[in-house]
This record gives C-alpha cells, structure tokens and sequence, in this order.
C-alpha cells in the first residue's frame, strides 16, 4: 500500500473548516539519547505509540550536527526542484488558486515530505482561510506534544485513552514503517559514548601532572608554598624554585593511541549518519585520498538518485493534496502536479550538445531557451 493512500478518503462537503484544538499528554516527555531510551522508544513503536521515537528523533536533529546537517543539505537540494502545475483542463481559477499554493507554499512541501521519509510519521493540521468563495491553507501546524498513536496505520491523537475523531479535510495523518532516523539513533550513542571519553582524555591528560619532591627536613611551610606552585605551575610562563625541590611534568605521550581511537569512533558514527540520509559522504566531507574525483562522480549519481527519489515522492504528496483541496473548492477531478529535479548538467557541455542538435538536425530553440538555460538576463525591450 502507498504511504499517501490516506488520501485516497475524500472530504465530505458542507462542515465548515474551522481549527481543531489538539489536546498534549500531561507527561512531560524529553529523551536522552542513550541505549535504555532508544531501547524503550522502540519497545513501544511497535506498540504502536509514536511519542517517545519521535522525540528522539526531535532530539537528534537539534542536538547532532551531523544529523541536521546532512538533512539540511537534503532539504535544501529538494526545494530546488521544479513545481509545476498540469493545467490541461482546469480553468483559470483553479490554475491561479493552486499556483499561489506553489510560490507560497513550495519550500514548506519539501519540508512535510522530508519529515515524513526521515522520521516515519507526519501530522499537520491545515489551518485555512476563507475569504467567502475557497477555502486556502494558511498554515500547517505541528503538534510534538501530541500523544500520536497508529491506528490502522494511520497517527491518531489521542485524549487519555480517547482517540480523537478527525476530520480528514483538515488533516494530514501519513506513516510509513522505514523511518530514515531509526537506524542512526544508534550512532549517536557510540558517538557521544566517544565524545565524552575523548573530553576526559583530554581533561586528563592534555596538562600533564606536575610531581615536586622534597628533601627530608623541608619545613611545613616550605611544603605549602610548594604545592600552591604547583597548582598554578602548569599555567604560569615562568617560575622560580629552591635548589633543594624537584618539579618533573609526567609524559603521556604514549597515549596518543587513545586520542586516535575516539577521533576515529567519531568520525566513523558521523559518516555512517551522512550515508544513511544522503547516500554518500562526499556530499559534505572531502577526501584527500587518490581518485577521489572518480569516488565524486559515483557519489553524484547516488545523490541525483535520492534527490530524484525525493522528488517522485513529492509529486505524489501534492498531487494527493492538491486533489483534495479541489475537492473542498472546485469540486470533482484530480489536480496533477510534476515535480522535476534540477538539471545537473555542466554549462560547457549544454551549449555543445545545443550547437551540435542545431547544426546538425535543425532543431529550433525558443528564444527565451538561451537566457534561461544559461542565466543570461534578457535585454530591455
């Protein structure tokens, strides 16, 4: 079954469209990422209670830069794409209603969808505006303290034990089971684990301890003064001392190993987090080892895919959205959107493959081809 199915219910007519007040649990849930509460989280998934996973993975983006970097970059690369609107047999109307959707709206769709592929579940509530002849979104609004539970597959908020009853004009209510963020909660333990025992490392043993000795006979006093030197010893540029006292620094060289292992662990938990979101890790780490322009161009091609993937899924999303809403204002018919990626194709090699079609079959290009294509501005007229 097709994870926009839910939109295959069609809104009834004639209920006015009024926001909907969305009860929060009284249980003030903030997640640690650690074993005990991924552990839990996914225990009660699979109960069918969506709260505790989905706050982790709140947690996750604000708080792992890896994490929110590599899913800003997808996001970024999605909102890129081209929205456009099948306006074959729609009438003016409705061409205009659903393309002030599109300039407004179109970054905030990207977004729904992405949230949906990285954390498995979506809920908005569509807060619209009624100016006496259409009813026109005006926001989409999130609710990360509801108690969402699967009914049917389906997130539902619930009041207690209560399901709520929504109405399906109103709301956007889509699962799907492979969440992009369960598999990389994992990570995050290993990584803060290695976070942690790196900054006691270096805690340790990044001001190497001072030992004094002292010669049998050094007064209570001389001992006092000596440890107050060594207090401030590993900080001061200078210092003076008794022939009669010793002061040695204490080497830890040796431990460099120690320093490699959690930089590695580190490294290793943030590329696995980037191949997970993006496909590949060059999209946001260069490499400095041979042949890394050939690594970049395979890499590219699993990006452009994902990306291309993205974008499918997009066109599905809105085609089941905008379809509805016609159904609010317009009546019967489906409302077809396409959603392209952008063209990822060097300049240099456009304008050759353009000269050779022109000269060597004819094809006549639209004026307006060249200053698109190539960012040329258009001269006054």
């Amino acid at each position: 079954m097709s994870i926009f199915s839910r939109f295959a219910r069609k809104p009834q007519a004639g209920i006015p469209l009024t926001t909907m007040q969305i009860p929060t649990s009284t249980f003030n849930f903030r997640s640690p990422l650690s074993p005990d509460a991924i552990l839990n989280a996914r225990y009660l998934l699979d109960q069918g209670r969506l709260r505790p996973i989905l706050s982790l993975y709140d947690t996750l983006l604000r708080e792992d830069d890896a994490t929110a970097s590599a899913a800003d970059v997808r996001s970024e690369a999605l909102k890129s794409a081209s929205i456009t609107l099948d306006a074959q047999n729609l009438s003016q109307p409705q061409i205009d209603y659903f393309n002030s959707l599109i300039k407004r709206f179109g970054p905030v769709y990207g977004d729904l969808l992405l949230a949906l592929k990285l954390q498995g579940t979506l809920f908005r509530q569509i807060d619209y505006d009624f100016d006496g002849s259409v009813y026109t979104p005006a926001r989409y609004l999130s609710y990360p303290d509801a108690d969402l539970r699967l009914l049917d597959g389906i997130p539902v908020p619930h009041d207690g034990e209560q399901p709520l009853s929504l109405d399906p004009r109103r709301f956007i209510t889509l699962h799907r089971d492979s969440a992009v963020l369960y598999s990389i909660l994992k990570y995050q333990v290993f990584f803060a684990f290695a976070l942690n025992n790196w900054a006691q490392f270096t805690e340790t043993f990044g001001k190497p301890p001072r030992i004094a000795k002292y010669k049998p006979g050094t007064t209570e006093a001389e001992k006092e003064q000596l440890w107050a030197m060594l207090q401030s010893f590993g900080s001061d540029l200078a210092a003076m001392v008794s022939d009669n006292v010793a002061i040695d620094f204490a080497d830890f060289n040796t431990k460099s190993a120690s320093v490699d292992l959690y930089s590695r662990l580190c490294e290793f938990c943030d590329d696995r987090v980037t191949r997970r979101i993006l496909g590949n890790t060059l999209t946001t780490k260069a490499v400095g080892d041979g042949g890394s322009y050939a690594q970049a161009k395979v890499h590219n091609l699993v990006r452009q895919d994902i990306l291309a993937g993205d974008c499918r899924d997009l066109d599905v999303f809105l085609t089941a959205h905008f379809t509805d809403l016609n159904h609010i204002n317009f009546g019967p018919g489906t409302i077809e959107v396409n959603v392209q990626p952008p063209a990822d194709i060097n300049l240099l090699e456009r304008i050759q493959i353009d000269v050779q079609l022109y000269n060597s079959i004819g094809i006549e290009f639209p004026f307006e081809y060249w200053y698109e294509t190539y960012n040329i501005p258009l001269p006054p007229k």
